[in-house]
């Protein structure tokens, strides 16, 4: 089970005719957040136990739904909106590029969820993915509902018919749960995710909702830890920061990219906040599970074959590292390298340095899997027909340690091959 393990959390799957493969398209989330058993009788309030927190693309160019999301986000942490208790999520057509038109249909599907489920529109948060620039097919949406809202359950299929609903290009679902005690009690976070294509998220936060720069990385986390709105939201953009912020298949972020959590609050313990010794420990759980989805998502990546790590170390600040180790992780030349097993690590060694971060070459080394290929500057005497070489090329994931000085600064990425088949899913998406 992953995202109905936590308890408050039911899912479930339907097929609306979105997608042109006929195969499910449509699913559906649902937080019921309920005073746990052990706390009845002592006037413990349902609503402040649920929570919820969001992060978005930061692609200009957004869905209607990012919209609406960054909305409710700034609404909420300002006390203007309740917590989330749907996510209604289609696959087939990511209502991006539609303007206002696009807005009033997925508020249109928002109203529609909400009368089904006896809820506030503003509790639904929908989330689509699929083509650009295409209307949502709101009446197959709403003819969808009915039999989606009544197919709503818990356990592992309902978990899996769910996860395999949202996908696009994606060869497999992607699950993850986590348990972990808190306060001497047992606490569940789950997730499912789709991503595939157009996967190099920039997530933002509840403070940068600015713009900078058909896949889409989407995942959706339920917890029944009883989180405090505020750290719920903190703990989401570390996990963030430390994952999916850290992987690339293809360096172009998509108009969709969300990242959902949902607390139902369920589970005896909390509300923790931010001074609670036991939030650390929820915000490493989370954030273990957000790395165990980005990696799946790579893994999954269109067309690819193999992983590869890239670290950067010494640089004069994680941001510079950062930049450094994407520019490494999105070089096609690289992506073509590790393809072909190739041990050219001066594509590596040059993507570094067109990353625009100063940084002088005598200072800098890299190795390959452990092995030393470049060093003060000038190559090491480890050649392409070594045998430790070819063995650290051989690896999945391949691990390259570039060091450029001795600054505080360090990063990682994790990106994939670049394949034949890439192209071709990619060349044809859409005819």
């Amino acid at each position: 089970m992953s995202i109905t393990r936590p308890m408050g959390f039911r899912a479930a799957a339907a097929t609306a005719g979105i997608k042109p493969s006929g195969k499910p398209d449509l699913a559906l989330i649902v937080c019921e957040p309920a005073v746990p058993e052990a706390l009845r009788g002592h006037g413990a309030p349902i609503e402040p136990r649920a929570a919820s927190a969001a992060v978005f693309t930061r692609n200009a160019v957004v869905g209607a739904p990012v919209t609406i999301g960054r909305r409710w986000r700034e609404a909420y942490g300002t006390g203007h909106a309740r917590p989330l208790r749907a996510a209604l999520i289609n696959a087939g057509c990511s209502n991006a590029a539609t303007g206002e038109p696009g807005e009033q249909d997925a508020r249109t599907t928002m109203h529609l969820a909400a009368l089904h489920l006896g809820i506030s529109p503003d509790e639904v948060m929908p989330s689509s993915t699929g083509v650009i620039g295409h209307r949502l097919p709101v009446g197959k949406i709403e003819a969808a509902l009915p039999g989606l809202v009544k197919a709503l359950a818990r356990g592992h299929d309902a978990d899996d018919a769910a996860a395999r609903a949202i996908m696009t290009t994606d060869l497999v679902p992607k699950q993850a749960h986590r348990e972990i005690e808190l306060h001497r009690h047992a606490v569940h976070i789950g997730a499912i995710a789709k991503g595939s294509g157009m996967i190099a998220p920039r997530l933002d936060s509840a403070s940068d909702t600015g713009g900078s720069p058909h896949g889409t990385m989407l995942a959706f986390i339920t917890t029944d830890a009883c989180v405090n709105a505020a750290c719920l939201q903190l703990a989401l953009e570390h996990a963030c920061r430390e994952s999916f912020n850290c992987i690339s298949v293809d360096a172009h972020p998509s108009c969709s990219d969300t990242v959902l959590l949902l607390s139902s609050g369920a589970a005896p313990v909390g509300p923790i906040h931010r001074d609670d010794p036991e939030f650390h420990g929820f915000r490493a759980a989370l954030t273990a599970l957000c790395q165990d989805i980005a990696t799946k998502i790579v893994r999954d990546g269109e067309g690819a074959t193999r992983l590869f790590r890239i670290e950067v170390r010494g640089a004069k600040s994680n941001e510079d590292a950062a930049s450094m180790a994407r520019a490494v992780v999105d070089s096609p030349l690289v992506k073509c390298a590790i393809h072909g097993r190739d041990p050219n690590w001066g594509r590596i060694v040059t993507a570094a340095g067109n990353a625009g971060i100063a940084f002088d070459p005598l200072d800098a080394s890299l190795s390959i899997g452990g092995v030393q290929v470049y060093a003060a500057g000038v190559p090491t005497t480890v050649g392409k027909g070594d045998a430790r070489l070819a063995a650290a090329m051989d690896a999945d994931p391949v691990i390259c340690e570039l060091t450029i000085g001795t600054g505080p600064g360090h990063a990682w990425m994790l990106g994939c091959d670049l394949s034949a088949d890439y192209v071709r899913i990619n060349a044809d998406y859409t005819t």
